[in-house]
């Protein structure tokens, strides 16, 4: 059995993949197809040998993270993007994801 402490440190593992994902993605064909790869290669091995439930939130808080850095490219591009709703989309998935994790792996163990 693995302690508390390996799955905290595994919601942080689990949000690469989904960080990598949406950045590959935003990139497309420049550099992100090599990035996209990593992203589902680790992904994949999390998967088989990764830390299991609650640690998996962290991938969506991976997805949040690659929303805010697209975010805060546009905002300093200095071009004219719309900017809140990948702000929006970046703040809940990685408020939602953290603080579910952060209530699965401190509640009280039942009796």
């Amino acid at each position: 059995m693995r302690s508390r402490h390996e799955r905290d440190l595994g919601f942080f593992l689990w949000a690469a993949p989904g960080f990598l994902w949406v950045f590959g993605f935003y990139t497309g064909f420049t550099i992100g197809m090599p990035i996209l790869a990593l992203g589902v290669g680790l992904f994949a091995f999390l998967y088989v040998r990764g830390p299991a439930w609650p640690a998996d939130l962290g991938l969506l808080a991976g997805l949040g993270l690659g929303s805010l850095s697209f975010a805060g490219i546009a905002l300093t591009s200095g071009g004219d993007y719309p900017v809140s709703p990948w702000l929006e989309i970046g703040f809940g998935l990685v408020f939602v994801s953290a603080a579910t994790f952060w209530w699965l792996r401190c509640r009280p163990a039942s009796t």
